[in-house]
This record gives structure tokens, sequence and C-alpha cells, in this order.
């Protein structure tokens, strides 16, 4: 019984700790960090086991991924969570179609959830940030798209309807 609590204690710990690093900002890109997998800040994707294992199995991975990429952004403002500073690091592993955050100088709406982070430019038009909902799919589990063929999505609408507006 001491052990299935200290297992919950753990996984509340973690679960705590992933919330806590859920943000959604908006500002601008200062870097953009390619690294190679295997190298001190990007493990490798696969664990390293024994070529044959003592039932004489073989254990391979497949990986196409390209290593990983770390942004450093400036917030301007943040809806959601904390930014931890001047500056706020996000991380993520390179896919199968290579590094995915921007490097422009135009300002950037981010959201990290439970270690996933997606971004979409941000677009002002008549003093309204507007996200592209094809880029940024959901904040805070909330879908972007309201359903239909738009382009782009008004910030304050998809905040309005996570119950958080400005």
């Amino acid at each position: 019984m001491s052990i299935v609590k200290l297992v919950m204690v753990v996984l509340l710990g973690l679960c705590s700790l992933a919330s806590a690093q859920d943000v959604l900002l908006v500002g601008h890109v200062q870097r953009v960090i390619l690294q190679p997998s295997g190298t001190e800040n990007c493990p490798p994707p696969c664990p390293v086991v024994a070529p044959v294992q003592a039932n004489g199995l073989r254990t391979i991975c497949v990986y196409n991924g390209g290593g990983c990429q770390t942004m450093e952004v400036k917030p301007d403002h943040v809806y959601r969570g904390d930014a931890g500073g001047e500056t706020r690091q996000f991380k993520s592993r390179i896919g199968e179609w290579g590094a995915s955050f921007p490097v422009a100088e135009q300002a950037i709406v981010v959201s990290q959830e439970g270690g996933s982070v997606s971004w979409s430019f941000a677009t002002e038009r008549d003093g309204k940030l507007f996200i592209d909902p094809k880029r940024l799919r959901s904040i805070g589990g909330v879908p972007t798209s309201t359903g239909g063929a738009e382009e782009l999505v008004a910030l304050d609408d998809v905040l309005a309807r996570l119950g958080g507006g400005r």
C-alpha cells in the first residue's frame, strides 16, 4: 500500500511540475539553437540497450527526427502561466520535416502545454491579435478554430472561450 501512495505522490508532483511550466505568451524570438541528438541538451531519442538481450531478441530503434531545437523568446505579454524572466526558452525535438521554430522579426504567440510547444505568427488588425489556427491548434485544451475555414482567429476570442480573456 505504501508503494501505491509513493507512486501517487510522484505522479501528482510531476503533473504539478508540468502545469507550472505551461504558458501562453506573445513575444519576439531572440535566437533559435539547433542541436544534434546525443549532445548535452539533446539526449538520444532511443534508450541505450544491449544489442542482443538475454532472451536472444535484438532491440532496434528507428527514429527519423533530426535532433533538438531551442527557441529563446523575449515576452511582450504573458496571457497564461509565468514567463520565468526576461526571456523564456522553449525546447522540442526536431521532427521528420526539419526544424519548426521561426527565425523572424515578427511577433509570435507561443503556447506550451505539458511539454508540447506550438506557435503562430501574431498578426495585428484594429488593435487585436490574430493567430493561425493551423499552426497553433489549441490553447489550454480548447481548439483555436471554430470549425470554419477561417484563415486567422482573434486570440481574444479563443481566450474568452477558455474563460480567461485579457
